[in-house]
């Protein structure tokens, strides 16, 4: 990689901090792309080669969920629920970035909604988690083989559903989000032990 390639990516890790610290301290609607630039010692053009505002916000949380993405997977338990308890646990990082950041989720969630910005959360994240939620139900062995696919989109896709609608409400509670996705975990993921 050529010095001006890694001048750049350091410009625009520096835009991005600057886009999250601001959204969080200003909130993304008075935000501006000026008050970027200024934050982050670069020009407004220069913000805009990164993205716009939405664009911004979406490679923000992008990043925030890649980092939640790099941790260990939890330890395997035995008996009824367990497959579903840790499969809770692999999203419980996501769960509280999104409930965390309500402001800022429903905003996110909206943007990704529109079909405008695409997300890593559809696509390269999406597919490391449904890995890992494929990995825990061939462990666990609950799901027959030939239905372990599809168990695991249908558990992904639930958790999306989950964390979209839930920032869609005023507040959310992450207790009440983790004890729903608890619920449809075991519900689709059923053990017979």
């Amino acid at each position: 990689m050529s010095s001006r390639d890694d001048v750049r990516q350091a410009t625009e890790r520096r835009v991005l901090a600057a886009a999250d610290q601001l959204f969080q301290q200003r909130g993304f609607s008075a935000t501006t792309i000026r008050d970027i630039a200024e934050a982050s010692g670069v020009s407004s053009g220069t913000v805009m080669a990164a993205g716009d505002k939405n664009a911004l916000l979406v490679r923000v949380f992008d990043g925030l969920v890649a980092a939640g993405q790099e941790r260990p997977a939890p330890a395997m338990g035995s008996g009824a629920g367990a497959c579903a308890d840790r499969i809770l646990e692999l999203v419980r990082p996501f769960v509280t970035l999104f409930v965390g950041r309500q402001d800022l989720s429903r905003t996110y969630a909206s943007i990704l909604v529109s079909g405008h910005h695409s997300s890593a959360l559809f696509t390269d994240l999406s597919r490391l988690l449904v890995g890992e939620i494929r990995e825990t139900i061939l462990q666990h062995g609950c799901t027959p083989d030939d239905r372990v696919g599809a168990t695991a989109d249908a558990l992904y896709f639930a958790y999306i559903g989950t964390l979209f609608s839930g920032s869609a409400r005023e507040t959310v509670d992450e207790t009440e989000v983790t004890d729903s996705l608890r619920a449809t975990f075991a519900a689709i993921c059923t053990c017979e032990e």
